[in-house]
């Protein structure tokens, strides 16, 4: 009788708190199993870390997730909105000070897109920590499922991503970012976005000094400069089945100089892209993305050829999936360039991913996946989930190889 009570009762503080709000609870769980297989690795570091020697095995949390949305009609054609995002890490956080077979027990781990904004026939304005209008042009091109996993889109487009004399120091224009946006409402086909994040992007100050970018350790991400006053806008059309896209972003990195490696001399770090998707067959999306980046240097002579002002480089992506009753097979392709300019030769990458899923239901599907990344002279890309580096600082100019199964389903 008790239990009863409470239930009823806290069915009616709900109903209160929500009768004039549509909230929506919503996740992804996504884990695949994978071993991992390093070409270079320096013995020394493996030892130290705890790797055993170019092979792991680990468990990948991939797009795991879960949010939390929801409107309100204010009336007069007005609705707000809000949304808060979070990744799950299901298979535990590595270790960032010991083996990578180290966790934690946090289930919450880094803050996806979360913000609060008004929607209106005029557009839509939103705040808070935010996929750029780069970001959300790019991944929308990808064919892998939620755009993650061992083949993520944003993990090489959009990025120059250094060795020596700069060894894992990365500059990225597809990334999320606290940022004020608005996005036009779709006329004819055509829709766009602007964002602008500010100088004192992600609660730091304008003047942010990358410490960790003078010895870059096993984080699988590195050290990434984080975007400061910048500004991002997307314009594209959709009709008959074809998807295409235009994005520009610019970033002043307003950087603190860190002795020995000039990072704070850098200047603005560019994106352009350009893109196409076609969705006109059931089940088929066939894709493809040009970005140029550019990343001025002050004329320094420590990283640039003869004073050049800046350095540069080319990427194209080209995917394609297909649904045929539960398969889905999906391949994906992405080489970047030499870099232009640079006084150190900082050569090209490239990466081929092979994906079979199988449905088991609407929202549940077992899949396979296999993936090769081969980095040239001074590269130092890595997969985009992968939890263990295994060397180490040690990937410049490495050949990382993947395969595995896993499990993903929606809720």
């Amino acid at each position: 009788m008790q239990k009863k009570i409470v239930a009823l009762a806290v069915a009616g503080l709900s109903t209160a708190a929500f009768a004039q709000t549509n909230v929506t609870i919503y996740g992804v769980a996504d884990v695949s199993g994978q071993g991992f297989n390093q070409s270079s690795v320096k013995a020394a570091n493996a030892a130290a870390n705890g790797y055993n020697g170019g092979n792991t095995f680990n468990l990948q949390s991939n797009s795991s997730l879960m949010g939390f949305k929801g409107t309100e009609d204010l009336g007069n054609g007005l609705t707000a909105m809000f949304q808060a995002e979070t990744e799950l890490a299901l298979t535990g956080n590595a270790s960032a000070a010991g083996p990578q077979y180290a966790t934690t027990s946090n289930l919450f781990k880094n803050i996806r897109d979360t913000y609060v904004g008004v929607n209106s026939k005029y557009g839509t304005v939103m705040g808070g920590y935010i996929s750029t209008p780069m970001r959300s042009s790019l991944t929308s091109f990808d064919v892998m499922p939620g755009a993650t996993g061992s083949s993520q889109i944003d993990k090489q487009m959009t990025a120059m991503r250094f060795g020596a004399p700069l060894t894992g120091t990365q500059f990225q224009t597809a990334v999320r970012a606290t940022a004020i946006a608005y996005a036009m409402p779709t006329l004819y086909g055509f829709n766009g976005s602007i964002a602008y994040t500010g100088s004192a992007n992600n609660g730091t100050t304008n003047s942010t000094a990358p410490a960790s970018c003078a010895s870059a350790t096993n984080d699988l991400s590195a050290c990434t400069i984080a975007p400061q006053s910048a500004l991002s806008m997307n314009l594209g059309w959709t009709g008959y089945g074809v998807n295409v896209q235009g994005a520009f972003q610019q970033h002043n990195n307003n950087l603190t100089p860190v002795a020995g490696n000039n990072i704070g001399n850098y200047g603005d770090y560019t994106s352009y892209l350009i893109g196409a998707a076609y969705t006109g067959v059931a089940g088929l999306k066939l894709s493809t993305v040009y970005v140029r980046n550019t990343l001025g240097t002050n004329g320094v002579t420590a990283v640039t050829a003869n004073g050049a002002g800046k350095i540069t480089n080319n990427q194209l992506f080209a995917g394609a999936s297909y649904r045929v009753g539960n398969w889905e097979p999906r391949v994906s392709a992405t080489w970047s360039s030499d870099m232009d300019g640079s006084s150190i030769q900082q050569l090209g990458s490239r990466q081929w991913t092979a994906n079979v899923g199988y449905y088991l239901s609407k929202r549940t599907q077992v899949y396979g996946l296999v993936s090769n990344l081969n980095n040239s002279a001074n590269q130092t890309f890595t997969f985009g989930q992968q939890q263990s580096n295994l060397g180490g600082n040690a990937t410049s100019g490495s050949n990382l190889f993947t395969y595995g199964m896993g499990m993903r389903t929606t809720f």
